[in-house]
This record gives structure tokens, sequence and C-alpha cells, in this order.
């Protein structure tokens, strides 16, 4: 017996015996584990157990058969868990009776630890891998940004998510949800977050994460699901914001997609449609049967009288003026479903959806006889500045084409201009 306690004492971390009992009958050490020998030897060997501790446990401190490799938990005296990993023997007497069971431990509990790292590493390599795929293999658009939501809602195992992009770190514009957020969930991120917010709502854990680009706030990642906002872990927290990290550059690529369709539809110093955007949208909504729907309407051709005279007297500055304050008066003017486009120069092109020539005569008369703003830029009383407006109505006999319709509007314009002329040429 002197023998085996020697070689136990330097082969393993720990040591011990029990009796037929389960009662510990010898146990290496003065102290082990925060416990003073006298304070386990006669101690029934069970009660060391930590309740992690696997259901099996209790056998491998009784066995009456040899265990080569196995573990268990044991608890510290401040109740902290070890995980030993140990080898038993039984002991027998010389009648082949069964008298109780040896066995040697090792501490592993660092080893299990790192393991445990170990694979938490790997799962938060795998998920951010597959929210990284999903963002690669997605375009930056807003019905590309709902995919990826799907795949961050389902990597983090929650109930749903929600993108809300900021611009200029104030006004709020919600890209895309996966789930159905609850109302005050909303309001309660109504209020100013600088990093993150983490709060529960019912029976909901909810959590608010900043993104960001370059360092700059662009906007924010809602996430909630079920249980309290204790049950955030580190490891969600970390995916949650390595998410958000991808969020805050897809943001991005959303917003400079957006810049440039802006810059390649739009006319750069009104804000209207361009030409080529506006004959385009034209033929889609007007010449392009859907469910054989047939739209009706207007095509008005707008273009400033003498228009040149303000260029050459005053400058290209208050030129732009008279451009930019027709283009605001034709936004007002339109309802939904109307378009507007600066065709180029002083020329202008409005389609009015679903009206007739003397509806859009009337809806055209606050700028057509907008006396305050033709003398604003009048040069010459001899060429007076003006407008002069074509107005056809969609004829399917004659315009095949939306090149069809603008042509016809167009000439009328150009008629009622020279036909201003040569009235003023008379007087």
């Amino acid at each position: 017996m002197s023998k085996y306690k020697d070689f136990t004492s330097l082969a393993a971390d720990f040591a011990w015996e029990t009796d037929i009992h389960g009662n510990i009958t010898y146990i290496t050490g003065k102290k082990r584990f925060g416990y003073q020998n006298s304070q386990l030897v006669g101690l029934e060997a069970t009660k060391l157990l930590h309740k992690s501790s696997s259901p099996g446990s209790k056998r491998y401190l009784t066995s009456k058969k040899p265990l080569a490799v196995a573990e268990l938990v044991i608890k510290q005296a401040n109740g902290a868990p070890v995980t030993l990993q140990i080898s038993t023997k039984p002991i027998f007497d010389k009648d082949g009776l069964w008298r109780g069971t040896r066995g040697i431990g090792k501490d592993v509990s660092l080893d299990r630890y790192r393991d445990v790292e170990l694979a938490a590493a790997q799962n938060r390599e795998r998920v951010i891998s597959f929210i990284t795929q999903s963002v690669r293999e997605t375009e930056a658009s807003k019905e590309g940004l709902e995919l990826v939501l799907e795949a961050i809602t389902l990597s983090l195992a929650v109930d749903g998510c929600q993108i809300i992009r900021l611009k200029e770190n104030i006004k709020r514009e919600v890209i895309s949800t996966f789930g159905v957020m609850p109302a005050p969930i909303s309001k309660k991120i109504d209020v100013g977050i600088n990093n993150r917010l983490i709060f529960d709502h019912r029976n909901l854990r909810c959590i608010a994460q900043v993104t960001k680009y370059h360092r700059e706030v662009n906007g924010l990642l809602v996430s909630w699901g079920k249980g309290a906002s204790g049950n955030w872990n580190d490891d969600d927290l970390f995916l949650f914001e390595r998410s958000a990290e991808l969020i805050g550059i897809e943001l991005e690529h959303l917003a400079n997609r957006e810049r440039l369709e802006w810059l390649s539809t739009t006319d750069h110093l009104t804000g209207l449609l361009n030409r080529g955007t506006f004959e385009t949208y034209l033929t889609d909504r007007v010449f392009v049967k859907i469910a054989n729907k047939m739209p009706t309407g207007v095509l008005v051709f707008i273009d400033f009288d003498n228009f040149k005279l303000i260029n050459d007297s005053q400058g290209h500055k208050v030129g732009d003026k008279a451009l930019i304050k027709l283009a605001n008066f034709l936004t007002t003017l339109a309802r939904p479903g109307d378009l507007v486009s600066r065709f180029g120069g002083d020329e202008f092109a409005m389609w009015l959806n679903d009206v007739d020539k003397s509806q859009a005569r009337k809806l055209l008369q606050p700028l057509l006889f907008n006396k305050n703003f033709i003398r604003e830029f009048s040069v010459d009383q001899r060429k007076p500045f003006g407008i002069s407006a074509g107005i056809v109505s969609l004829d399917r006999s004659r315009d095949e084409t939306s090149s069809d319709l603008i042509e016809r509007a167009d000439v009328l314009m150009y008629q009622r201009k020279r036909n201003k002329k040569r009235r003023q040429a008379s007087k």
C-alpha cells in the first residue's frame, strides 16, 4: 500500500480509495481543491460531485470493474467545478470479496476549457462565414439585404431582425425586416444609441447594435427573441457585433449604388428625371401592357420663351435659378403616378396619368399663368420671358411608341412658340 501511495502521488494530480459504502478512506495530499484532508476522509465520495456531472458519474467512485479512462466533475470547496480524467480499479481481499475502489485522476479543466473555447471559436467562425457568404452572394440592394437579414436571424437563433439606415445620424429608414417586430420595440430604439442597447420587452430579449463604415455611424441592426436579456452571452454579443460590421459595409455599398443610380437617372441641376430615364419609364408605364391594362393620360412639353436672354444678360446662375424654380413648380403639381423630367436645356416634359387635355390645362394653370414667375425673370419687354407648352393626349392609333407621343408634344410646343413670336412681332 505504501508503494502504491508513493506511485500515485507522482503519477496523478488526485488519487483516492473508497470502501464498500463509498466513503473515502484515503486521499492524496494534505489539502486538495480547497478541502483539508481531514474533511475528506470518511466523506461519502459522491458528495464531491458537481451538479454538472453526468448521471453515471457516481458509479465511477465505487466501481467493481476496472475503468481505463473516464471523466467526472467534482466541486471545489468554493463550489467551482474541476474536471478530472480518471482511471479506477476495484479492490478485492484474498477471498475475492470486493472491498472498495481505488482511483487516480488528473485535472483536465484547462484542457476542457480550451476545447470549449475552440469549439465556440469554430462555431463563431462557421456562423460568420455563413453570414459573410450570404453577403457576398447577394447584390447591394434592399432585396439583397433581406436575404442577408434572414441568414443573420437563422444563424443567431432569434425570432427576428431589422436593419435601419441612419441618414445624417438623425433620419431613420427601415431597410429590411425579417420577422414581426413588436411596436414597443421600435419605440424603444427611437432613443439615441451610442453603441449598443440591450433591453427586455415582455418575454422577449432585445438588442440594438450601431452599424458603422469607416467609424462613421450609418445604421442599426436590431434583433429580438424569446428569453431574458441576461441570456445574451459573450458569443451572442460577438456574433451580433460582427454581423453589424458586415451590415455597416453593406449599407455603404447600398448608398453608393443608390448614388450611382441617382447620377445616371437624374438631372443634376433640378433633381428631376433625365431624358433617357423619362423615356424608359414612359415606355414601361404606358406602352407595355400589364394584365391587359391600357393606361391613358396626357404628355406635356414645356419650354421657356427667350430663356437665352436671361443667361446672356444676367448670367447662368440666374438662368439656373429659373430652371430650378420651374422644376419645383412641376414637382409640386405632379401627383402619384405622374412623371416629370428635364429633357435638356430649358425643355421639360411631364406625363400626367389618367387625365384628359382639359384636366391637364386646369392642373397646369398655376404655372402657365403665374405672373410673378414671369415678371421675376423678364429682361426685355420686347422679348418677354414666358412659358410655352405643348399638351397632347395619348392616342394609341397614332402613338405606337413613347417616341411618337414625345414627337407630337414637341412639335405642338414649338408651334405655340412660333405663334407667340408672330403675335409679338405684329404688335
